[in-house]
């Protein structure tokens, strides 16, 4: 049960899978540790959901705990909250993102790449400049005319599969999209990431 487990997850991340003899290696190995930091990790991380349970939103309340059980050495600190940024009146923090259907409502297919650009334009009065998943450059202001009305046509989606080359993993729900934007003054603005759902099958 444990190498089936650990070749699905292997699978899962695009890693090696491991065989029998291996995995029941690596599973002597994690024991010892499980009986030791895992389970104090576990006990402080079980103590600050008891907060959220509880109702608490001041950063005061929780902790961040460092420990080092072979010192033995413990620590604990106040966490900070996340910067926050802006946009026209809108203020945002890395846990915030856009979030999109592929398929909108009132539509039976997925939208195109223009589509996406006039939504942003339409919605938040933001003109995309650059877009952008992982390493691949889907649009730019200053790519080949040619090849920029050609992606404009096509399906978001297809759009991914085409640059990266590769196609989207069937379990994939959602891409995620970097975004360099403008607002109405030509001003560059930083605007948090897309998490495009992506239809039922793509």
């Amino acid at each position: 049960v444990v190498s089936t487990q650990s070749t699905w997850g292997a699978m899962n991340y695009s890693i090696p899978p491991a065989d029998r003899l291996k995995s029941k290696g690596i599973a002597g190995r994690i024991i010892p540790a499980i009986a030791t930091t895992t389970s104090l990790v576990a006990g402080l991380v079980s103590l600050e959901l008891y907060k959220l349970v509880q109702g608490h939103v001041n950063p005061e309340k929780f902790k961040n705990g460092f420990a080092n059980l072979a010192l033995p050495f413990f620590a604990f600190s106040e966490p900070l909250p996340a910067p926050k940024q802006k946009y026209y009146d809108t203020e945002w923090t890395l846990w915030d993102r856009f979030e999109m259907e592929a398929i909108q409502p009132g539509k039976d297919k997925e939208m195109t790449l223009q589509e996406f650009m006039d939504y942003f334009q339409n919605e938040h009065k933001l003109e995309i400049t650059m877009l952008s998943q992982g390493v691949s450059m889907l649009y730019s202001f200053f790519m080949q005319a040619a090849k920029r009305e050609e992606r404009m046509k096509m399906p978001v989606s297809e759009v991914v599969k085409t640059v990266s080359k590769k196609d989207i993993d069937p379990w994939v729900r959602a891409i995620v999209f970097e975004l360099c934007c403008n607002d109405t003054d030509g001003e560059d603005v930083e605007v948090p990431y897309v998490k495009y759902n992506l239809p039922a099958q793509h």
